[in-house]
């Protein structure tokens, strides 16, 4: 295949793999390499050059080498004095122009040598610097100010050290833009979209080629664990999903190529001041190159937890990200399960160093042994004081040649880096009038890395039914390291089980007929039981029931004897888990863990109730192990539409509701397949629709936005308005199951009629509890439906309420502006409109935008 034989779309969308086949270097590197399409189909004609009016030599626009050699660093994980093994790049020097001769640079890539088109998808790339001169070429340089010729470090050619080549492939669409012979453009730029890094490790003194399994290798992080979250890291290339380095370059194999120490070269030292930076630059902040690719990846994700403030790299302002799980889950990144390819992964945890540490660990200055460590600024952000500056326990260290003898493996991972979340301080167990919904305890989230002697709880659903008295039954068990355990006697006991507090609660929520429609694909109607006091006996109301059980493999039977299920319900589902109310309906808190080993002078041990940090003797502290919430579809009913699936949420959340010094729902809400249990349709709070189909899109859709979604935020700083998703936004199956976001699926095409319209405006509102851009404030907009347990009923909502179309409320949700919503009500959709006028409309959006349909939502969102 020639690409001149194609139309620039059909170059735009080409898949292409390069391999390289071979690397000499004698003088200037001679790179052999081929390229094939998706289809394993040569590729020829990816070679024109450009030369623009001021540049004394071409360059192929379409192509960019980089070329680093590995410095090991010293051997063992106890001497390691001259730190970890880091990479050096060679390309370090600029091409001269007409106007400005060749001088020395931060790391770059090649792209102006000589170029042989095989015609047959090979190819020879001769490079244009000579590496063996690199050193020489820097030393003989004219260098001012702050170009230092000894922050690019060790120039030395040697040939018997591990070396990298990365092959980018990218940029537009050769004669588009101005990837034109004479860099002019005369049509508009169409970018590749689909890039290729390709990796080449070697050692030019034996030819050898390295595989992963060679000894002196460094593969830390492969590029399949950062798109868990990512998506394909860096964007899709002319898209908006594109960010840095507009898409063309993902593998951080590659990123380690130029994102080395040698970025500090030409950087002023920006210092902070009681940990304040006010420069505008912090590419070097106190001494520290944050371009450095350790340096840089552990800063970024971070964010908002760093100690130190003001950090601008690049334009990049590190405090501002936000992390989607607990920064300490280290494993989430350095994962060497396959098919990921990261052997040395385990080096955060088996070669500590100052570098990598302290890249996360910005407070505190290893030079001096003071500073802020990390749990003193967490503790400062939950008290709202300044941090105690209690600096490093180790004192000052010089080198890297003792970490290990503190840190060893073990304490990294499973002392420090443990992922457990702290009680939040305004909860109502320690404060009068607090916080009800959220957590006294601390809570552990990462299942393979728990406290020592914390269990490990599970729910096992076994059935759900209705009995003949119209009540919603449940047959369950609760497991301790994967072992049944019963249930204390309550004549003898006051807990359910020994060494715990709390219980979780059996929930059961199916759909009544609403707004006129028989029945409901959406969950309307919800009933729940404590099982602590249907266990003791004090459950009353809707929450009433009897107990059973055990039988012999340890199941109980709970009924709900105050509640009716009606014969007209449907998707009956039931399951274990949920409750989080502190006072009345605390969650299962383990409270016989006492772990000291992160006590220090200042703080109390951080689990048990006895010595808790919080409040003793109020039932704070003790430790949650976030127990998967089960669920099970009724005997007899058919399931809802399946949509997302728990796994994915996981992918970039570890465990719903769990992050560093926070937490939603203590989590105990976990299984994002259940959030439309509670959210449903019916549920609005400050002129926003809490129904889970748009809240969850509209926070992850923030940053596309042009409403800034503000929904219970207290103040700007909490707005999820600042949420920047790190996916590419409209790659719809990151969290839903194929199938289901375009109704192809043959559940969702099923049950579409049966949509529910998404409540936005009940009550009466006003300023001080509405954030809404979209509701009138004093306004009595009537009640929302409400369904009473008891007798099986739902009263219908005011007609004036205001709600928006299921479809419509979903895709407003990330498309708000005036057009989109102009787009969806011309086309029967309702969006802030009364009840009664919108149940009158008809939406029209799968005319055009079913599968297979000239707007085809799946077809839409790859573009």
């Amino acid at each position: 295949m020639t690409l001149s034989q194609l139309s620039p779309e059909q170059v735009a969308a080409t898949e292409f793999n390069a391999t390289i086949t071979g690397v000499t270097i004698a003088s200037p590197p001679v790179v052999s390499f081929k390229l094939a399409d998706a289809n394993g189909r040569p590729i020829a004609g990816l070679s024109l050059a450009t030369k623009s009016a001021t540049a004394t030599v071409a360059r192929y626009q379409n192509l960019a080498f980089t070329l680093a050699k590995l410095v090991p660093g010293a051997p063992g994980a106890t001497a390691q004095a001259t730190g970890p093994s880091k990479w050096v790049s060679y390309i370090v020097t600029s091409v001269p122009t007409a106007t400005s001769p060749a001088t020395a640079s931060r790391p770059t890539s090649d792209s102006n040598g000589t170029l042989v088109d095989n015609g047959d998808g090979t190819y020879k790339y001769t490079f244009f610097r000579d590496i063996t001169q690199a050193k020489a070429q820097v030393a003989a340089m004219t260098l001012t100010g702050a170009n230092k010729a000894a922050d690019l470090g060790d120039l030395t050619y040697d040939p018997n050290a591990v070396h990298r080549l990365v092959l980018q492939i990218s940029g537009n669409v050769p004669g588009t833009g101005t990837n034109t012979a004479n860099e002019v453009q005369v049509v508009p730029a169409v970018p590749l979209a689909k890039p290729n890094n390709a990796v080449f490790d070697f050692i030019p003194a034996s030819g050898k080629v390295l595989t992963a399994a060679d000894p002196g290798q460094r593969l830390i992080v492969d590029k399949l664990s950062c798109n868990e979250c990512h998506g394909k890291l860096g964007g899709i290339p002319g898209t908006e999903s594109a960010t840095f380095h507009g898409g063309s370059r993902y593998d951080p194999r590659f990123c380690v190529t130029c994102h080395t120490d040698q970025r500090k070269f030409g950087q002023t030292n920006a210092t902070s001041t009681n940990n304040v930076f006010t420069a505008a630059s912090t590419s070097v902040a106190d001494g520290v190159t944050i371009g450095d690719f350790p340096v840089l990846i552990h800063r970024v994700h971070k964010g908002e937890l760093l100690v130190k403030e003001g950090y601008n790299y690049a334009g990049v302002k590190l405090n501002e990200t936000r992390y989607p799980q607990d920064i300490r889950n280290c494993s989430k990144c350095h994962d060497s399960s396959a098919p990921k390819v990261a052997p040395q992964a385990a080096n955060f945890k088996t070669v500590p160093s100052r570098l990598a540490c302290g890249a996360c660990h910005d407070g505190i200055n290893f030079a001096t042994g003071q500073g802020v460590t990390n749990a003193a600024a967490n503790q400062s952000k939950i008290d709202g004081l300044p941090p105690a500056a209690t600096g490093h326990i180790g004192g000052v260290q010089a080198d890297d040649s003792k970490c290990a003898l503190c840190h060893d493996a073990n304490s990294i991972e499973k002392v420090y880096h443990l992922a457990v979340t702290p009680p939040n301080p305004l909860n109502s167990l320690a404060i009068p009038g607090g916080n009800n919904n959220t957590n006294a305890a601390w809570i552990a989230s990462k299942a393979d890395n728990l406290p020592a002697g914390a269990i490990k709880v599970a729910y096992d659903v076994k059935s759900v039914s209705r009995n003949a008295s119209k009540q919603p039954v449940m047959v369950f068990r609760m497991l301790q390291n994967g072992t049944a355990v019963a249930f204390n006697d309550k004549a003898a006991k006051t807990e359910m089980w020994d060494n715990f507090v709390g219980s979780p609660s059996a929930y059961f929520v199916f759909a009544v007929p609403q707004d006129g429609i028989a029945s409901p694909t959406d969950f309307n109607a919800s009933a729940s039981g404590y099982l602590k006091t249907i266990w003791n006996g004090t459950a009353t109301g809707a929450g009433a029931g009897t107990l059973t059980g055990p039988d012999a493999s340890g199941y109980y039977t709970v009924t709900l004897t105050g509640v009716t299920v009606p014969d007209d319900a449907k998707m009956l589902t039931g399951g274990i888990g949920y409750t989080y109310g502190l006072t009345a309906t605390q969650p299962l808190t383990q409270v016989n863990l006492v772990d000291s080993s992160l006590a220090d002078a200042t703080r109390k041990p951080r689990f048990g109730t006895a010595d808790s940090p919080v409040v003793p003797g109020k039932k704070t502290g003790g430790l949650i192990v976030i127990a998967q919430d089960v669920q099970k579809v009724g005997d007899g009913y058919t399931a809802r539409r399946a949509i997302v699936e728990d796994k994915r949420c996981n992918s970039c959340h570890e465990e719903l509701g769990a992050f560093t010094i926070e937490s939603f729902h203590a989590g105990q809400r976990n299984d994002g397949t259940t959030c439309s249990w509670c959210h449903n349709p019916n549920k609005t709070s400050s002129g926003w629709s809490a129904d889970s189909t748009s809240f969850i899109h509209a926070i992850h859709a923030s940053s596309k936005r042009g409403t800034g979604f503000n929904w219970h935020a207290a103040s700007p700083e909490s707005s999820f308005a600042g949420i920047e998703y790190p996916g590419i936004l409209s790659k719809c199956e990151t969290c839903h199951l194929p199938g289901t976001y375009d109704f192809s699926a043959s559940a969702s095409s099923q049950q579409q009629a049966g949509r529910l319209p998404r409540t936005v405006a009940a009550g009466t509102l006003n300023a001080s509890i509405s954030t809404s851009p979209y509701i009138q404030s004093g306004t009595a907009y009537g009640p929302e439906p409400k369904y009473a347990a008891a007798t099986g009923t739902l009263t219908p909502a005011a007609g004036t309420t205001l709600v928006s179309s299921p479809t419509a409320a979903v895709c407003f949700a990330c498309h708000d502006s005036s057009l989109a919503q102009a787009h969806m009500t011309a086309n029967g959709g309702s969006i802030y409109e009364a009840r009664a006028t919108a149940l009158g409309k008809t939406e029209q959006c799968l005319v055009c935008h079913a599968s297979g349909k000239i707007a085809d939502i799946k077809a839409v969102h790859a573009k």
